[in-house]
């Protein structure tokens, strides 16, 4: 009785293969991301078009994780749409910032401040602003649960993210300044990979990390009510989710 050779071959699949082909469908979805940011600012006539097409990629890239199929163009489109009218209200206000702070960096790189310290003093100024502004915009990006409070407590919240993660903050500031620097050198490279790019640092940087710190606290504030005499049984889960029932803005810390 005569044996059949069985197929040749590696059993698996090679983990460099596996990787490449991650990397290579990262890369498209990047691309398809960049895309589709650039069209959707132009939809909003770049002013207002800028703040929801960022949060529409940062949507696409959360619900990616893990591996994730996404259909890119649904996912952002329906995003834009939610988030129109109340991404431009958190964001706006600190792109203003942004852009005023970049422009008093270009007067100072270009020699129009007055005297050397002057120079020092509004260049180190424009930069901390130009910075800090960065930090928190991203941060309304990639978090959600930023996104939903209310607008006070948005713009408390984002702006108080650079002192609460200093490291990750400088390396997004290090990571998108060397990002800008290869996209003005490289035009392609910035209308292919520009915009996708900078979203998928910042919420790869301050995403997750982020929303770990915010449900520590909302542990803690939990725990603190429990030790205080509390309500237990139903009240107490109540208590413990006060988004439900409450009206307090910081309620929102929960959603």
């Amino acid at each position: 009785m005569s044996r059949r050779p069985g197929p040749s071959g590696p059993s698996e699949v090679p983990a460099w293969v596996t990787r490449g082909n991650e990397a290579i469908e990262r890369v498209l979805l990047l691309i398809w991301i960049s895309i589709l940011w650039a069209l959707l600012s132009l939809l909003g006539l770049i002013v207002v078009g800028v703040a929801p097409a960022s949060v529409a990629g940062a949507d696409a890239l959360i619900a990616s994780r893990h591996g994730a199929t996404v259909k890119v163009l649904p996912t952002m489109w329906r995003s834009y749409r939610e988030h129109l009218v109340t991404a431009n209200l958190r964001m706006l206000p600190l792109m203003v910032v942004q852009a005023g702070s970049a422009a008093m960096l270009w007067i100072v790189i270009s020699g129009g401040a007055p005297g050397a310290v002057g120079a020092y003093v509004l260049g180190g100024a424009a930069v901390a602003s130009l910075s800090w502004s960065t930090a928190s915009l991203a941060a309304i990006v990639a978090v959600p649960r930023i996104r939903r409070q209310d607008l006070l407590v948005t713009w408390r919240l984002a702006l108080l993210v650079p002192g609460t993660i200093p490291l990750r903050f400088l390396a997004l500031t290090l990571g998108l300044g060397a990002w800008i620097a290869v996209c003005t050198l490289l035009w392609p490279v910035a209308l292919l990979l520009g915009a996708g790019t900078a979203i998928d640092l910042a919420t790869s940087l301050l995403g997750r990390r982020i929303e770990l710190i915010l449900e520590d606290l909302e542990r803690s504030a939990a725990a603190s009510r429990s030790s205080r005499g509390g309500p237990s049984g139903p009240s107490a889960a109540r208590a413990a989710h006060p988004a439900v029932t409450s009206s307090d803005p910081r309620a929102d810390l929960t959603a």
